[in-house]
């Protein structure tokens, strides 16, 4: 691999804690992304794969194409590549995050910077139909409602997959994403401030309708910025744990909004 690292595929690297799901030996399907853009990616993702099978209440699945997309952030780096994998476990949320970590450790993964520049990126998007709002963890993962390079990668693999919080479908979801202009509302931003952003965004996202509001019709997205919970059951833009002030967190996540990942090839 060119980035120097030489992963360790001994089973016991990976075993991690093995707490199983709410009923003994009950496994749930989980949808995890991949992404990268220091060294040989696919190399890395083909290493993480190696490793994650080894573990004892890990079965992989289905695995889409390889997507080239565009780095969200100002210090995010080259163009990432993006996937999305299936697997079924019969570890609970925390501890198969735990093991997702320790793989991207074993492989290179330095968190220096947030969304800045990384040798693997492993998200975990969802974990059956389980929904979760806890600081460390939040499933669905709140980024995949905007994010074209998981959303597209999805689509390839599984169109139908519904967002256990909302019940729309990913491909409705992504449908949405598509139009244009795209219609944005942001949550607890006074007018005068909402004009403001507008304003210093116009020039790099020019196809952007922002709305005021509740109540909305069915094709605006709103987007949610504070540290509070939002609404249950609304279908939203949750940008709580994004890093920057306000406009670097809506520039980054319009970019993933705004941005057509290209299909590169098959993994």
């Amino acid at each position: 691999m060119s980035n120097g690292v030489e992963p360790d595929l001994n089973p016991n690297s990976v075993t991690g804690p093995i707490s199983t799901t709410d009923s003994a030996g009950e496994y749930k399907h989980c949808w995890i992304s991949f992404g990268g853009n220091v060294g040989n990616v696919k190399a890395t993702f083909d290493a993480a794969l190696a490793l994650l099978s080894l573990h004892s209440q890990i079965r992989l699945g289905k695995r889409s194409g390889l997507y080239c997309s565009t780095p969200m952030g100002s210090q995010a780096g080259s163009p990432f590549l993006n996937s999305v994998c299936g697997l079924t476990t019969g570890l609970a949320p925390h501890d198969l995050l735990s093991v997702l970590q320790s793989v991207e450790m074993q492989l290179g993964r330095v968190r220096e910077i947030d969304w800045g520049p990384r040798t693997l990126d492993l998200d975990l998007l969802s974990y059956g139909d389980r929904i979760i709002d806890e600081p460390k963890l939040v499933i669905p993962h709140p980024a995949m409602t905007y994010r074209r390079f998981v959303l597209d990668p999805l689509l390839e693999i599984d169109p139908d997959w519904r967002h256990p919080a909302f019940g729309e479908s990913a491909t409705c979801t992504l449908s949405r994403l598509k139009k244009r202009p795209i219609q944005l509302a942001l949550l607890e931003i006074p007018a005068d401030q909402v004009c403001e952003l507008s304003g210093q965004l116009a020039t790099d996202f020019s196809d952007l309708e922002w709305v005021s509001g509740p109540p909305w019709n069915d094709d605006v997205l709103p987007i949610h910025l504070s540290g509070s919970s939002p609404p249950a059951g609304l279908r939203l833009i949750d940008l709580r744990r994004s890093p920057g002030d306000v406009r670097e967190r809506l520039r980054s996540a319009l970019t993933a909004i705004f941005d057509s990942p290209k299909r590169i090839s098959d993994w």
